[in-house]
């Protein structure tokens, strides 16, 4: 069994972790919290972050990924953007607040295998509930597998975009 080692620095403190193979939370994370987002950092130097305002999705044809994107996952659009009669970009929110602008390109991007964005999926279960939906419309779904510090899947959506759908829980319930 291979080991290995990576060394983190955070502020004076130096952290070794040794995992086998696979990610394990640092010691006393219990993952995002708001309130994390709004504190600025040491003695409030870093300028205060609320968290990601959205994700620019690159695509050929933005209404027909908007299109996906609203029947697969459920987001709503909230802005079309035009140039010249041609929609350039279209600005879609989930009801978790997370938001995606689909932005028109020329060429799709090369992104090969890595997914392009994650969201968050509440636990395994719903992630199974997922892989019922996306076989359901016909998307292109990896199995359900385990990831670093939880489960995950990985979809396929419009100009081969890769989506991963990730837990925060872990296979041995770690996260809960």
């Amino acid at each position: 069994m291979r080991r290995s080692s990576i060394t983190l620095r955070r502020h004076t403190t130096d952290r070794t972790y040794r995992g086998k193979g696979r990610a394990r939370r640092a010691e006393g994370h219990q993952g995002p919290e708001l309130t994390s987002c709004l504190a600025a950092g040491e003695n409030n130097r870093v300028p205060q972050l609320v968290g990601v305002h959205h994700v620019a999705v690159p695509t050929s044809d933005p209404l027909a990924a908007s299109d996906w994107y609203v029947r697969v996952f459920d987001f709503a659009e909230l802005l079309v953007g035009e140039r010249e009669n041609e929609v350039m970009t279209v600005l879609l929110q989930h009801p978790c607040g997370a938001r995606l602008l689909l932005w028109r390109v020329d060429a799709p991007l090369a992104l090969g295998s890595y997914p392009l964005f994650g969201l968050g999926v509440a636990n395994h279960n719903e992630l199974l509930r997922w892989v019922e939906r996306l076989t359901a419309f016909d998307v292109e779904h990896s199995d359900v597998h385990e990831a670093h510090l939880g489960w995950a899947l990985i979809a396929t959506g419009p100009d081969l975009v890769r989506i991963q759908l990730h837990t925060d829980e872990g296979p041995s319930g770690e996260g809960e």
